[in-house]
């Protein structure tokens, strides 16, 4: 049975674009250290998740002191580009009853 041009293209289309889905499907986002310290450090957490996206976990038992987990999300350039486990945002409010902004970050 031959196949024609037209046949063969689709196919050859739809063998891409189900190998690309699948290679992508579980990537997401890996910053250096520094990149994402510019893209976190200071920030609101609603310019955190716009940014950086959905933490792995969080933790809001302390009002005072919120932390979002991420996991294998950064990497250390200066220690041979190893990738950190976690990495920890701490959220702290400005003033009594302030906005959350991150005020410090932890890797694990």
């Amino acid at each position: 049975m031959m196949m024609s041009i037209t046949q063969l293209k689709k196919i050859s289309v739809a063998a891409f674009l189900v190998a690309a889905s699948l290679s992508l499907g579980g990537c997401g986002e890996l910053y250096e250290r520094t990149d994402f310290v510019t893209n976190v450090q200071g920030k609101s957490d609603v310019e955190v998740r716009k940014s950086i996206g959905k933490p792995s976990s969080i933790d809001a038992s302390n009002p005072g002191r919120v932390t979002w987990t991420y996991t294998s999300t950064t990497f250390d350039l200066s220690n041979g580009n190893k990738r950190d486990a976690k990495t920890v945002v701490v959220f702290k409010p400005e003033a009594a009853g302030g906005k959350l902004r991150a005020a410090e970050i932890l890797y694990e």
